[in-house]
């Protein structure tokens, strides 16, 4: 386990299906993600994965927001189906 800025994240090695090799960088830090409509994600360089804590870290506010709207669009959307009576439920 390595960390940046006390963001815990991991690198990994797989086998791809067709039997190559991969590998690549993986953080799933619920604090860091808290505000970030995802529960991980991965990079291919370590470089890449600094750059995303970098960003969540350094823009807290910014993802508060576009979670925030996420979510209104998601209960805008899921309303117009029940008042319409479609009970359409995306899943």
């Amino acid at each position: 386990m390595k960390t940046y800025r006390n963001i815990p994240y991991e690198y990994k090695e797989w086998v791809t299906f067709s039997g190559k090799p991969a590998s690549g960088f993986n953080c799933n830090d619920k604090n860091l993600l808290q505000h970030v409509n995802t529960i991980s994600f991965g990079t291919t360089t370590e470089e890449e994965m600094r750059l995303r804590i970098d960003d969540y870290l350094d823009n807290v506010e910014h993802y508060r927001y576009m979670t925030k709207l996420h979510h209104q669009g998601a209960a805008a959307y899921y309303a117009e189906k029940r008042a319409s009576g479609d009970n359409y439920t995306g899943d």
